[in-house]
């Protein structure tokens, strides 16, 4: 059960990848129509490059962390830096108790939980 467990979180990181991957590119091209199989060969692209990376860059692969993590850490303070003062304040409870469902789900409930998708693979200590 732990081994497919493993093998369905990876595959699940991956699709989720793939599908955000397309999400950008449906709001950044509005003449882009997409279709569900775009998202699945995206997946693929992404299990792709992840298997040349490990596969092939493997002595390199620790430097490619390295920079990984020195983006990461510089773009986390790029993003908040500009958010906090860029943006408009609200106050504790507008952000804390104010939920929005504009995706048309059923239930706000339903909508939160399919919001968590994301930060459901950061959690787990893995992703695309």
């Amino acid at each position: 059960m732990t081994v497919i467990s493993w093998q369905a979180a990876l595959a699940g990181g991956a699709f989720l990848g793939g599908t955000m991957i397309q999400g950008l590119i449906v709001l950044n091209h509005q003449a882009y129509r997409y279709q569900r199989w775009h998202g699945t060969l995206l997946f693929y692209a992404v299990i792709a490059v992840s298997l040349f990376i490990n596969t092939y860059l493997a002595r390199v692969l620790p430097a490619i962390e390295s920079a990984i993590l020195v983006m990461h850490i510089l773009g986390f303070f790029a993003i908040l830096i500009t958010i906090v003062h860029l943006t408009s304040h609200k106050s504790a409870k507008e952000v804390f108790a104010t939920f929005g469902n504009s995706a048309g789900w059923s239930s706000d409930g339903l909508s939160f939980l399919i919001g968590l998708s994301a930060g459901m693979f950061a959690f787990i200590g893995m992703g695309p």
